[in-house]
């Protein structure tokens, strides 16, 4: 196949990719952690009815059933909850407690955005002064530019899938979700320069772009590195997957890392480079 003549159908699958990226949070509405929005967290056992208890005590709260406990979120205080619940059955246990205050839930939100955005522009930045060499070639302010959008659509693609699994699996939107979203920046740039990388190779070996061959040239690059590509992802997404289905309280964190991944390595090849070729 050559990738850079169905550059447009690439063009035209990253686009719809990034608007359901932009909605999905209007369209699914996730719930997002404690530690982006404040509040408390309590895991009880106990033989009581939970969801009749905070019924009567009239408050915003989700409630989560489990085989052995109930895992309660909300914004409001939950110790008064918990000493219904202690009155109402004694022998309740309290497996888990948490609480965040709005104002550190604000500082996290405001830092995990700028820290995403600093991200971007500094993995950008190294991109353009790595491939210096090819400023006779190319715009290296380009080559940033398309380094970084590539990234933004990865983090967007893998937060409208991620939101998608959240609203049947009952996933947060938490600060560990941030966490992966800079892990799969990582791994998205790293694919697309292996590919930068010998598009560099091929070029420096001409001398110069060739423009009669530039097609040949750019398709080649993404052939000659499409193998290591797809299996370095896939042996990464493997051996994740594993950890996914056992590990339960990083279930979330560890999908989102494999959608990254897998929307990353994509990006890296349908559309990083044909958006360079058609750049220069």
């Amino acid at each position: 196949m050559n990738f850079i003549q169905k550059r447009f159908y690439f063009y035209f699958l990253s686009f719809v990719l990034i608007i359901f990226g932009a909605f999905s949070f209007y369209i699914f509405q996730p719930n997002l952690g404690i530690d982006l929005i404040g509040g408390q967290i309590l895991e009880v056992k106990t033989k009581a009815d939970v969801k009749k208890i905070i019924s009567d005590f009239k408050i915003k709260a989700l409630v989560f059933e489990t085989k052995q406990s109930f895992l309660i979120k909300s914004q409001a205080n939950l110790n008064e909850v918990w000493q219904v619940i202690q009155k109402i059955d004694p022998q309740a246990q309290r497996l888990r407690f948490e609480s965040i205050s709005s104002g550190l839930s604000a500082e996290l939100r405001k830092k995990s955005f700028f820290t995403i955005i600093l991200v971007l522009l500094a993995i950008g930045s190294y991109v353009a002064f790595a491939f210096y060499k090819l400023k006779n070639h190319f715009s290296i302010f380009n080559l940033a530019l398309i380094v970084i959008f590539t990234l933004f659509h990865d983090i967007l693609g893998a937060t409208g899938f991620y939101l998608l699994f959240a609203k049947f699996f009952n996933f947060d939107l938490d600060i560990k979700f941030i966490t992966a979203l800079l892990i799969v920046a990582g791994f998205s740039v790293h694919d697309t320069i292996v590919v930068f990388d010998r598009l560099r190779e091929n070029i420096l070996k001409q001398g110069k772009l060739d423009k009669t061959k530039k097609e040949e040239i750019f398709n080649a690059s993404i052939y000659q590195t499409l193998r290591r590509s797809i299996f370095t992802s896939l042996t990464a997404v493997l051996a994740i997957l594993p950890l996914t289905l056992i590990i339960s309280d990083l279930r979330a964190f560890l999908l989102a890392i494999q959608l990254g991944i897998i929307i990353g390595t994509y990006s890296s090849i349908c559309l990083a480079t044909p958006l360079l070729y058609d750049a220069n």
